[in-house]
C-alpha cells in the first residue's frame, strides 16, 4: 500500500566574510510555505577594499535544500571578482530552492468521475 506524506522541509543558508581595510558583508535568508509546496531564497554579499600592499578578501556563500517533494528545483550562482584601481574584492552568491509535493493526498477524488443524474430530472 502507498501511503503519502503531506510534510516539505526547505531550509536554505547563508554567509559573507569579507578581508580587507573597509568592508561590509550581508546576508539574507526567506522562506515561505504554502499548500503543498515550499520555497526558500538566499542571497550573501561580500565587498573589501584594500591596498596595494594587502590585497583584499571576500567569500559569499549560499545553500538550500528541499526535501519531502515529488519536484525540487535548486539554482546556485556565485560571482567574485576584483574592481578598480583600488584593489577591491567583490563576491555574491543566490540560491533559490523550491518543494513542490503531494498536496492531494488525502483528499478523495472519486467522486468527481462518479456518474449522477440528480438535478437532471
Amino acid at each position: 500500500m502507498f501511503e503519502s506524506s503531506n510534510m516539505l522541509f526547505v531550509t536554505v543558508h547563508g554567509t559573507a566574510d569579507a578581508l580587507g581595510d573597509l568592508t561590509t558583508t550581508n546576508a539574507v535568508t526567506k522562506t515561505f510555505a504554502g499548500a503543498g509546496m515550499a520555497a526558500g531564497f538566499a542571497v550573501a554579499t561580500a565587498v573589501a577594499e584594500g591596498t596595494t600592499a594587502a590585497a583584499p578578501y571576500t567569500d559569499a556563500t549560499t545553500d538550500g535544500l528541499a526535501d519531502g517533494a515529488f519536484i525540487t528545483i535548486s539554482q546556485t550562482s556565485h560571482m567574485s571578482t576584483p574592481y578598480g584601481p583600488t584593489p577591491v574584492s567583490v563576491s555574491v552568491s543566490m540560491t533559490s530552492v523550491m518543494g513542490v509535493g503531494d498536496f492531494s493526498s488525502g483528499y478523495s477524488l472519486s467522486g468527481l468521475a462518479s456518474p449522477s443524474v440528480h438535478g437532471l430530472f
